[in-house]
């Protein structure tokens, strides 16, 4: 999940407005989303129940809005999740790894 994050903030994505001018990074930060997902998935539920200050589902859940929501929406959603949860992810999942 932070291999996915970092290769995300490499991205270096600076508005919403160039974010939606290059196709190809919206397809790599949507792929790295998807690899969130499903890593996020295969965590054991035990672990998952330990530590609810990660939102599991709403990762987990992005996966399908990727693959099968409306594009519009699905550029919207995927701004979103880059401007508010991967940050906060990222600081939880680093805590965890120490």
């Amino acid at each position: 999940m932070l291999d996915a994050i970092t290769t995300i903030d490499s991205y270096a994505i600076a508005s919403h407005e160039e974010f939606l001018k290059y196709e190809k990074t919206q397809d790599a930060v949507m792929y790295n989303l998807l690899l969130i997902g499903e890593a996020a998935h295969k965590v054991p539920r035990e672990f998952q129940e330990m530590h609810p200050e990660i939102p599991w589902s709403s990762f987990i859940g992005t996966k399908n809005v990727i693959l099968h929501g409306d594009d519009p929406v699905k550029l919207q959603i995927v701004w979103d999740i880059i401007l508010e949860k991967l940050y906060p992810l990222k600081m939880t999942l680093y805590q965890l790894l120490r």
